[in-house]
């Protein structure tokens, strides 16, 4: 997975199929609780990888983990 980190942009991160499956459980898993995860996602057919950027820049990757957890 690789993971940008910009102050002016939102926060992006390339994952595998595997990464995205577990990417996207995590977000069902927050919305359960009543955090929304809002984000984008660009699929890579050439790459078979999945672009997905995070568009609340509040919202991290490490706090979605720990959101989940």
């Amino acid at each position: 997975m690789e993971i940008e980190y910009n102050n002016m942009t939102n926060i992006t991160a390339v994952l595998s199929k595997d990464d995205y499956r577990i990417f996207t459980e995590k977000v069902d898993i927050a919305s359960s609780k009543g955090v929304e995860i809002p984000h984008i996602v660009d699929y890579d057919t050439v790459l078979d990888t999945f672009e997905v950027t995070l568009l609340d820049k509040t919202k991290t990757m490490e706090e979605l983990d720990r959101i989940t957890s």
